[in-house]
């Protein structure tokens, strides 16, 4: 079984803090849908969270020694989430994502590089 991190990217500073409650009711039945569907076709999610705001990110550039407030990137979609799942069926998964995108945020899915030796 290969390991997936579902990333969720959008404009959460704006978007989550201008929501009604309605749209984030609707948005946490779409997170409920999803994990249900995985459930059903045989998919686990082994983890995951909600990430608080880009805004209060902190930063180190690259070959950086000072750490700076804020997100590294200054661009308005950021990741706002992640699960990860494992899967053998990438096109299912792919399938079951379609649940989140329909909130409106943009849905990443990459594999997990793994130990191809095993735990030690």
């Amino acid at each position: 079984m290969s390991e997936y991190v579902v990333l969720i990217v959008g404009d959460g500073d704006r978007w989550w803090t201008t929501a009604t409650d309605e749209e984030k009711q609707l948005a946490s039945g779409a997170h409920e849908k999803f994990a249900a569907q995985l459930l059903e076709r045989g998919h686990r999610i082994i983890g995951g969270s909600e990430l608080h705001r880009a805004s209060e990110a902190r930063s180190i550039a690259p070959h950086g020694t000072t750490v700076t407030d804020g997100p590294w990137s200054e661009i308005t979609e950021q990741v706002g989430g992640y699960y990860v799942v494992a899967s053998d069926d990438l096109d299912d998964l792919m399938d079951c994502c379609l649940v989140l995108a329909g909130t409106g945020d943009a849905v990443e899915v990459r594999r997990c590089v793994q130990d191809e030796a095993g735990p030690s």
